[in-house]
């Protein structure tokens, strides 16, 4: 009888056995790994022109600026795309800004103080280029808050009144940032 007992419990926990010391893997999930890139290129080079936003993805063999030593002048160049932002005034299309400033340091130029800004800004391509450019009424104001050495940056703001043609068109809100590049 005390056999027959012991093989009743036997039978009744073996199964329990089986449930709790499987055969399977005892590892654990590993957490999920985030692998996708974020290729989107950081904006520093912007402007408004009237109601269009131009965020612009740069070209960098023609976007640079350099200080000529000789004259005195710094001239940043910007090219590059820009592309449109869905539910944002940001436009698709090619632009160009030039920026000429006789300094080679940080400061606040402008145009209304007999400081020698020039700033032109061209949007578009072929038949549909505009090309906006400096008056003695422009008003524009460029400051340059970073002067690297060469190798450096250049950074900075824009804004003025540049016309095309006979309009007038309002840029604001320009921002640069580029490479400073060999001395000339």
């Amino acid at each position: 009888m005390k056999a027959l007992r012991i093989i009743m419990i036997a039978l009744l926990v073996s199964p329990a056995l089986l449930f709790t010391t499987g055969c399977g893997d005892d590892t654990t999930t590993p957490t999920p790994v985030d692998t996708t890139e974020d290729n989107t290129p950081e904006i520093f080079n912007r402007f408004t022109a009237g109601f269009e936003q131009y965020d612009l993805i740069i070209e960098p063999n023609t976007t640079y600026g350099v200080y000529n030593s000789t004259t005195g002048l710094t001239t940043i160049n910007v090219v590059g795309e820009s592309t449109r932002v869905v539910g944002t005034p940001v436009v698709d299309g090619h632009a160009e800004v030039e920026i000429k400033v006789y300094t080679d340091d940080v400061g606040t130029f402008r145009q209304a103080d007999q400081d020698d800004v020039e700033i032109e800004v061209a949007t578009g391509e072929g038949i549909r280029r505009e090309e906006f450019s400096w008056t003695d009424q422009s008003n524009m104001v460029v400051s340059i808050t970073q002067y690297d050495s060469v190798g450096g940056i250049i950074k900075g703001t824009f804004s003025g009144v540049l016309q095309n043609g006979i309009n007038s068109v309002t840029f604001k809100g320009g921002e640069f940032q580029v490479e400073r590049i060999e001395d000339r």
